[in-house]
């Protein structure tokens, strides 16, 4: 099902978004041995302003179809935000098992340090202030709720940890701990883009930039593209399934909803999921701030809500531990391409369950979970891949 993929990842591309794309498909391309006149579906996501720099772009898969020079049959386009790479998973994997298509290309990502660089220019140094210009919207009611300068996206997640430690008494310790076995992860993968010993002082000492979320807690954005593609046909790679899927969306925006922000849609995707989680051999989780992995390792159900931090303490969340989690450093180490974390996590399972995973593979990586989360909690896609058997 899964014929090819590839990804290019810097810290600043110089190339155009479209250069970035065309190299990087033609990787995926190769890999499967496909030509462009051989795909017949695209699925793309495009976020406004992170794509290109641009705020709005008509019909972005024709935009990127015409450019890579292939003619669909089968379009769509995902807006799941962070989660969205592998919410294109499923999608593809869905319209070629009913027929829509026979070979779907999936490409997501973009330049989103062009968005930074040009807030600089222009005398502004976040989002926020944009959102208070009414320039850029993430919902109908953004003048009653954009009333400070806030630092979107850290300070909802920066209020989410606090209200964790509030709640539950989660300490700083424990978040840090996370990121310091995801950085042993990373130490052992080439492509990470930090590596190097990493202690719970050294996480603790870091700068917080929204209080309580220290510097070495949050992603670094970066330019990237992953492209992969989903179909019929014979495959150098090993043969994958979707075994269990679940997604929830959460349309109201945080301060609206019924439930306390230090639950994730995760909680609603994961009861979709029929699978044993006890078999899961490797656990990708959406991890732009350390504190969504706690959440979501939650809301997954591996330990009850509260009991994160110890179960942290009690737990080997590294490639050699009893429950490895974000075996290639995640995005905390690998970097936030297009600002959405899901390209990494989705990646690193494909490469754990084929045996790819240079310096850094599972052994007996059968069954992966990935657990995609986007739009400040909005969206949820929870898939366990593996071989059917």
């Amino acid at each position: 099902m899964l014929l090819g993929f590839s990804s290019r990842y810097e810290k600043v591309y110089q190339g155009s978004v479209l250069d970035l794309i065309a190299e990087t498909v033609k990787e995926a391309l190769d890999m499967a041995k496909l030509e462009p006149k051989d795909i017949d579906g695209i699925i793309t996501s495009w976020l406004p302003w992170i794509f290109d720099s641009t705020l709005a772009i008509g019909f972005p898969e024709n935009y990127i179809s015409e450019y890579i020079g292939i003619r669909p049959k089968f379009t769509d386009l995902v807006q799941y935000g962070g989660a969205s790479a592998v919410e294109m998973f499923y999608r593809a994997y869905k319209a070629v098992k009913s027929g829509e298509a026979d070979r779907v290309l999936c490409i997501i990502g973009g330049k989103g340090t062009l968005m930074k660089k040009q807030l600089r220019e222009g005398g502004l140094e976040r989002l926020s202030e944009v959102e208070l210009l009414n320039i850029l919207r993430n919902n109908p009611f953004d003048e009653f709720i954009r009333v400070y300068q806030d630092m979107d996206p850290i300070s909802f997640y920066a209020m989410v940890a606090a209200r964790h430690s509030k709640l539950y008494g989660t300490t700083d310790e424990q978040r840090a701990l996370l990121a310091v076995q995801q950085r042993y992860n990373a130490n052992s993968n080439e492509r990470a883009l930090f590596r190097g010993p990493l202690t719970v002082k050294d996480v603790i000492n870091s700068r917080v930039v929204s209080t309580p979320l220290h510097l070495l807690e949050i992603t670094y954005p970066i330019d990237g593209v992953l492209a992969f593609i989903v179909g019929k046909g014979i495959s150098q790679l090993r043969s994958m399934d979707v075994i269990s899927y679940g997604d929830a969306v959460w349309p109201e925006f945080f301060a609206e909803r019924d439930v306390d922000i230090v639950y994730t849609p995760t909680i609603e995707s994961a009861k979709k999921i029929d699978f044993n989680l006890n078999k899961i051999d490797a656990f990708e989780i959406y991890d732009a701030f350390t504190i969504m992995v706690l959440t979501e390792l939650e809301d997954l159900g591996l330990t009850e809500k509260g009991k994160i931090g110890k179960f942290i303490e009690e737990n080997d969340l590294t490639i050699k531990g009893n429950i490895p989690v974000n075996t290639g450093g995640g995005s905390l180490n690998m970097g936030q391409p297009a600002y959405m974390s899901g390209i990494i996590i989705l990646e690193e399972a494909f490469l754990q369950f084929n045996d790819m995973a240079k310096g850094h593979q599972v052994n007996g990586a059968d069954y992966i979970l990935v657990n995609g989360l986007g739009g400040w909690n909005t969206h949820a896609t929870t898939l366990v891949i593996g071989e059917k058997r």
